[in-house]
Parts: C-alpha cells; structure tokens; sequence
C-alpha cells in the first residue's frame, strides 16, 4: 500500500467535500470527551448549615429532579448515539460512492445511508462490546470491592500485615484479569471499523460483519496497523495545532475571567469571557469535525484497497 496516497486521497474527499466536516462532527458526538472540573472544598459549618437546609420536602424534590435530569440525560445520549452511528455510516457510504465513481452524494442522502443500517450498526456494537465490557466491570467492582472490604477487616485484625499480604494478592489477581481483557479489547476496536464497513459498504449482518471484520484485519493486520500509527502521529500533530488555536484564545479569556472573580467585575468582561469560551469551543468542533472526517475517509478508501472496492451501496 501507498501510504501517503491513501492518506493524501482521504485528505481530497474530506476538502473537496465539505458536507463531510458536518457528519464528522456528528459523528464525534458518540464518542466525545467532557472535560468537567471542580475547585470546592466544604467545611463542618458548610455541612451545618446544609442540614437545616434540606429539610424532608426540598431532599424529596432535589432526589426527583435528579431522576428526571437523568432519565432526560439518557435519552438525549441515546439519540446522539444512534445520530452519530448514522453520521459515520453516513461518511463510509459518501467516501466509496465518491471512491468507486457510482454516485456524487449530499448531506442528505449520505445521512440517509447510515440511517437506514442504523439498528444494525446498534446490534453489531453491542454483540462485539458487551461481553467484554460486562467482564471488565465485574472485574473492577471485583478490585474495588475485595480492596475495600479487606482493608475494613484489616482495621480490626491482630495482624495487619498478614490482611495487608491478602489485599496485595487479591489486587495482583484482578489487575491479571484487567491486563488479559485489555488485548481482547484492543482487537475488537480494530475489528469494529471494518464490521461497520461491511454493514454499510455490502448489506451484511451483524454475525456476517463481524466475521468479515476479522477476516479484513486478518489479512491486512500489518498495514491496518502502520495506517493507525500513521493517524496517531497526525492526531499529535493536530493537538499541538488546537493548543497553538487555543493559547491566544486562553489569554484572551483568561484575563476577563480572573476580573470576574473581583466583585467589581464589569459586564464588558463577562461578555469577553462568554464570546473567548464560544470561539474556542467553536475552534475545537471544527477541528474535530475534519479530523473524523479525515480519518473515516482514509480508512475507507483503504477499505476499499483491501476488499477489491466490492461494495453494495443501495
């Protein structure tokens, strides 16, 4: 394989066509990260004064709204997923029209592609992932739970050092356990693209994607894994571009915001503040947005490399 060219030819499809960068940023909603913080610290009196406050009623209605917000929460997270499952299926289907020369697609019809397959797509994810992730948090409930009750144990025992033995031994035993599921999921996450790919690319389903996912990574395993490499260098790349982006941005906000903290603080500075935080915020989906798209396309004109382009694109 040219590598280059595979990589260079993804670039063109994500430039070339720019409704590409909207699936792509729909599709990182799936699989986006949220960066929360906190800086609070709470005294005894805090903790006072929150006791008469919370009286019988306002504890019943606090303990309802947050199970409506996590009802509401779910759902919307539900439908991002299935949105961004649909929005990559939505990528892999307009780069092989594109790639193969049968179709020149939009937006519409690309979203339309993956929306079609979507409860395949759905099935398939949680056929490959449940297992093992059902096996990964019985393990760390496992890790946490025997830590915690030995160390319980071990507060009242004549012989610490001997329960302190016991939790090495036990902790050791699950940190084995998390270290042999690791490969298993390292494969399955390179199985998974080109199962999706079989799903949208040639009709298939979900046992049939899976067995032709393995049967791709199979027999391209060397150069799926030097494109991958190649994608993890380019994505350092585009982080030290964000944070070059961001830095001015940073300044910019950082100086209204500390203003804030002053009780003389100006309204000026808080619309700075706001208006620093939209364009970085902006900045970085954009950026995102063409990387996703960037990486889909590389690897399904490499998919296509590797299958002899055999698709079935309805």
């Amino acid at each position: 394989m040219d590598y280059m060219a595979t990589i260079r030819r993804g670039w063109e499809h994500t430039w070339n066509n720019k409704f590409l960068w909207a699936l792509g940023f729909l599709a990182a909603l799936g699989s986006g990260s949220t960066f929360t913080g906190s800086n609070n610290s709470f005294t005894s009196q805090d903790m006072a004064g929150m006791e008469q406050w919370m009286t019988p009623d306002r504890a019943a209605a606090l303990t309802g709204g947050l199970i409506v917000f996590g009802c509401v929460a779910s759902i919307v997270g539900i439908i991002l997923w299935l949105v961004s499952l649909s929005a990559r299926g939505g990528l892999i289907g307009a780069v092989a029209q594109m790639e193969t020369g049968s179709d020149k697609p939009d937006f519409r019809s690309a979203f339309r592609m993956g929306w079609s397959k979507v409860w395949r797509l759905v099935g398939m994810t949680i056929v490959l992932y449940i297992l093992p992730t059902i096996l990964f948090i019985i393990v760390l409930v496992g890790f946490f739970g025997a830590i915690g009750g030995m160390a319980y144990f071990a507060s009242g025992a004549e012989d610490p050092s001997a329960m302190a033995a016991g939790i090495g031994g036990m902790a050791l035993i699950f940190v084995c356990l998390i270290c042999l599921l690791m490969p298993i999921m390292m494969a399955l996450s390179l199985i998974y693209p080109f199962a999706y790919r079989g799903i949208i690319l040639r009709d298939m389903g979900i046992r049939e994607s899976l067995r032709h996912g393995w049967t791709v990574l199979k027999e391209n395993f060397g150069e799926i894994i030097i494109l991958g490499l190649a994608f993890f260098l380019i994505s350092l790349v585009v982080g030290f571009i964000v944070l070059a982006v961001l830095a001015p941005i940073g300044l910019i906000v950082g100086v209204p915001f500390l203003a804030l903290m002053r009780t003389d603080a100006t309204v000026l500075q808080g619309i700075l503040v706001t208006l620093g935080l939209l364009v970085a915020m902006v900045v970085t989906a954009l950026i995102s947005a063409v990387f996703v798209a960037w990486q889909s396309s590389t690897f399904t004109v490499a998919y296509l490399q590797w299958t002899n382009k055999q698709v079935v694109i309805e």
